[in-house]
């Protein structure tokens, strides 16, 4: 078997396993009798323990205590990174164990200087913000009124919920090992472009969801007609252009999984740069759409500047430390 062809059936194979791995959500709900409206029992939980129900991961392991079955949460959200661990042991290769651990590694990847690897997580940061405060205005301009900035965004605090948004998030915290962690590098690594790599990865990761709408009942309040040509294409508009940008911080960072986690937490927006709505308003396409287009604007912009390489630099042409 080529090396090509071992390195597709393990994509697949991790992309299979986040979607069967699903499955045990819902399994292990029925098993001990726990509701799966995650909003409602968070709002519960948060109520009685005085914790906010936040996207931090330490308050939803805190709201955990107080409400057991907000577990499965957190089970959900690391699908991904099970299924990357289940195929790195599959695969017995101890170099891409040792791979995949150097990810974790924040600084001295990439080959430039310490200033230069700070600086690419200053643009990191500004660029996402940017684009966030950008789907602010649209989204002022689109619905009036339906959005508030958050007092925090106003305030020196900013600066402590920045690095909480980026690093904290439960959903990159868990599931980035899987997705930018194991199967974008995997992609690189000789079987397609970063950009194709992060085109794929991104689509597949938007379409990943789709098991949890339509159990939340998504599906059924949009009707499968609206889900499946409005909202999801927005929604995956989102994933896609965040996972290119992901990719691009990551392989400038010379392939550190740190910049992933922070796109996809400051992408998620828990400080409300890009505005703060009600979560009916929060599920809607053009919701989904207006944060997804700067993010669209900001990709394009990396492709025109970086190319199909992302930032990817060749063994050979990284500058001396």
């Amino acid at each position: 078997m080529s090396t090509s062809t071992r390195s597709w059936k393990q994509f697949w194979a991790f992309y299979a396993l986040t979607l069967l791995l699903l499955g045990i959500v819902p399994l292990l709900s029925a098993l001990f009798g726990t509701s799966m409206d995650f909003g409602a029992l968070a709002a519960r939980a948060s109520e009685t323990s005085g914790v906010p129900w936040t996207s931090n991961l330490w308050d939803v392991v805190r709201l955990c205590f107080a409400e057991p079955g907000l577990w499965l949460l957190i089970v959900g959200s690391a699908v991904p990174s099970f299924a990357a661990l289940i195929v790195l042991a599959a695969a017995r290769s101890s170099w891409q164990w040792h791979a995949f651990a150097r990810r974790f590694r924040p600084l001295g990847l990439s080959g430039e200087s310490l200033r230069r690897e700070l600086a690419s997580y200053g643009l990191l940061v500004v660029s996402v913000v940017l684009c966030l405060l950008a789907a602010f205005a649209l989204r002022e301009w689109l619905a009036p009124g339906e959005y508030v900035q958050t007092p925090v965004r106003l305030s020196w605090g900013v600066l402590s919920a920045l690095v909480f948004a980026a690093l904290l998030d439960q959903g990159a915290v868990l599931e980035e090992a899987g997705w930018r962690g194991y199967a974008t590098p995997l992609l690189q690594n000789g079987l397609l472009d970063p950009l194709r790599a992060a085109l794929l990865v991104g689509v597949l990761w938007g379409l990943w969801h789709v098991p949890r709408d339509v159990v939340s009942g998504l599906v059924e309040q949009f009707g499968l007609a609206q889900y499946a040509l409005v909202y999801l294409p927005a929604f995956t508009l989102g994933t896609v252009t965040a996972s290119i940008v992901a990719a691009y911080f990551m392989n400038r960072l010379g392939g550190s999984l740190i910049p992933a986690i922070m796109v996809h937490g400051l992408t998620n927006d828990a400080v409300g740069f890009a505005g703060m709505a009600t979560i009916e308003r929060a599920l809607t396409p053009d919701h989904q759409l207006s944060k997804a287009l700067p993010f669209l604007a900001l990709s394009i912009g990396i492709v025109l500047v970086a190319g199909s390489e992302l930032g990817r630099r060749r063994p050979g042409r990284q500058h001396a430390r």
